[in-house]
């Protein structure tokens, strides 16, 4: 195939894209940070923005980001039910030559692709994907976990002054009492090979 090129196919109008809808997508630069985020915002914002429903989906190698992404989200708005379908697309791609002679090729591969319906309203119970709300215990609010990390790190910092943690003699990698330079590896002394006196 190294004859070949793909030809770029066309972008996805961002237009036919619902304003609850979001396509997770392996190799952008977007972290699963940012989709978590712009999630939240859009289930727990008001006025217009508000959304009660937003759909999660993803193909090939982002599938496994995009359930990540819907269990922390799950884990952060209480009320939550999901419903999750998943399927297979065909794709086509098509590659020109890059050398005279050749005819343009046309492989064909099927990508498995997943949609997750996250709703603050009940969703059809009945279907196979369904998954009804967390429990109220293993639900921590956005502004919940934002405390617990701060008193974590207030925490570990109050250990660490108590251990003596200003760098003094037994102290860290702070200013001066380092290892030293030492003694080197190889070079001066050295029994090995190379040029004897």
């Amino acid at each position: 195939m190294d004859k070949y090129k793909r030809v770029p196919k066309e972008k996805v109008d961002q237009d036919s894209i619902k304003d609850n809808e979001i396509r997770v997508v392996a190799t952008s630069q977007r972290s699963a940070r940012n989709y978590i985020s712009y999630s939240m915002n859009l289930l727990t914002a008001e006025g217009e923005k508000a959304q009660d429903t937003i759909i999660l989906r993803a193909m090939g190698r982002a599938v496994n980001k995009t359930i990540n992404i819907c269990e922390i989200i799950k884990r952060r708005v209480p009320g939550l039910h999901q419903l999750t379908k998943l399927e297979s697309t065909t794709l086509v791609d098509n590659f020109e030559p890059l050398v005279q002679g050749l005819d343009p090729k046309e492989i064909t591969r099927t990508v498995s692709a997943i949609s997750i319906t996250l709703s603050k309203n009940e969703l059809d119970t009945s279907d196979p994907g369904y998954q009804p709300p967390l429990p109220e215990s293993q639900v921590q609010t956005e502004q919940a976990a934002r405390a617990k990390r701060q008193a974590a790190q207030k925490e570990a910092q109050e250990a660490e002054e108590a251990a003596g943690g200003e760098g003094g003699e037994e102290g860290g990698r702070g200013r001066g009492g380092g290892r030293g330079k030492g003694a080197g590896r190889g070079r001066g002394g050295s029994k090995g090979k190379g040029k004897g006196k």
